[in-house]
């Protein structure tokens, strides 16, 4: 959901045409804060903190793609299968195709779930894995299926519950499946473990569904599609 401003900063740093970053997130010269693309740079620096529910971290740095090497793809206040697919297809697909990378890197980040406690996604665990087996085509088409995913964002953990018996954590030494989150004996008393009525319903439409089905989803068709022959030169 969030722009990935560090990656690019990296990238635009030492701009290499060998590399090419894509981005897809919540955010848009409104949604940050900004009238429009004309705003001189103090205008900049008072829209940031105009309003703290409104601006979506980083800011602005994701609304326009500086070079050829960076494509960003603001998608609104909030992230919506159709408006993702959309992008997909007309904006993310054409631009990888044109490059014809020899590896695509994943940063894999899941804060645009629908249960996401920062309310800006609308996707399931599903969507998560629909976006991946199309990136996956993309790596088989254009890299032979060369593919690499290091995992990022991703809120809604299900913490201090019991975890579904199909979950993909490992076991623990005991055999038992291993918890997200269990302070057990160890919570001091002198910590008040009380959760506030409105945290907590958040908490529990994160377990919903969230961080770790998403997960699930992902590394599900990252799996299959290692399963598939690449294309031959």
């Amino acid at each position: 959901m969030h722009h990935g401003n560090g990656t690019q900063d990296i990238l635009c740093s030492t701009y290499d045409p060998r590399f090419l970053y894509v981005s897809t997130h919540a955010g848009g010269p409104h949604i940050n804060g900004y009238e429009d693309d004309s705003s001189n740079d103090d205008g900049l620096r008072r829209s940031l903190n105009t309003n703290k529910n409104e601006g979506i971290f980083p800011g602005r740095c994701g609304d326009t793609s500086p070079h050829p090497g960076v494509l960003n793809v603001p998608l609104g206040k909030k992230v919506t299968p159709s408006a993702l697919g959309t992008a997909l297809v007309c904006e993310v697909t054409p631009k990888v195709e044109k490059f014809d990378p020899e590896l695509i890197i994943i940063s894999a980040g899941f804060d645009a779930h629908v249960n996401d406690p920062l309310g800006m996604g609308g996707l399931s665990a599903d969507d998560f894995g629909t976006v991946t087996k199309v990136i996956c085509q993309m790596a088989m088409k254009s890299c032979s299926g060369r593919i690499l995913s290091i995992l990022e964002g991703g809120y809604g953990v299900p913490c201090c519950r019991p975890l579904d018996p199909d979950t993909f954590l490992p076991k623990s030494a005991d055999g038992s499946q291993m918890k997200v989150l269990n302070l057990g004996d160890d919570l001091p008393d002198t910590m008040d473990d009380k959760v506030d009525p409105m945290l907590a319903k958040k908490l529990d439409k994160c377990h919903q569904e969230g961080f770790l089905e998403c997960v699930r989803e992902h590394v599900k068709n990252l799996a299959l599609s290692s399963k598939v022959d690449a294309p031959r030169s």
